[in-house]
């Protein structure tokens, strides 16, 4: 809980010198047929400081690691079961090479995956351990939040009831 704490208040901090809120996600985000890439995370941040009513269910993946691979469909599952409340299910890849990065809309669309996604090239250890002291960087990972209330859980998915689970205590609010 204290890695939470840290980084809410860091987000708080930064947030009061001004008024204006982040950059809204939509202008982060693509469609999975054609994911932005990034190459630092400074780009993508404003994707974990949203304040509103949005529950935001961030996934880290990667194309070469196969629990990540497996839940994918449960995410794409809870989006769609969700889509009349305020949860948005948003993909960061963190691939690096590029020939899996060309590969990404491909195999998304083939699983029939279209939720909102980024791909995010920056392999440095301090914005992973800004998100969470105890990330040493394992995929997948996946941050839910909104506004002061974060869980981060450094486990795959393996059913429904389980993504359920992790979500409601932040969609039913």
């Amino acid at each position: 809980m204290r890695p939470v704490l840290i980084f809410y208040c860091l987000v708080t901090l930064v947030g009061c010198g001004s008024s204006e809120p982040p950059p809204s996600v939509s202008t982060i985000v693509a469609p999975a047929s054609a994911p932005k890439v990034y190459a630092e995370y400074s780009a993508v941040a404003p994707l974990f400081a949203q304040r509103n009513d949005t529950t935001y269910l961030i996934n880290f993946w990667a194309t070469w690691c196969r629990p990540c691979l497996e839940e994918l469909p449960l995410l794409q599952a809870l989006a769609e079961d969700h889509r009349d409340q305020t949860l948005q299910v948003i993909l960061v890849s963190l691939d690096t090479e590029v020939a899996a990065i060309e590969r990404i809309p491909a195999y998304l669309s083939a699983k029939g995956i279209d939720l909102p996604a980024v791909v995010l090239t920056d392999e440095g250890a301090e914005w992973k351990r800004a998100l969470d002291e105890k990330w040493d960087g394992s995929l997948p990972t996946t941050l839910i939040y909104r506004q002061g209330l974060r869980y981060v859980y450094r486990r795959p998915f393996r059913s429904m009831p389980d993504l359920e689970a992790a979500v409601k205590p932040l969609v039913s609010q």
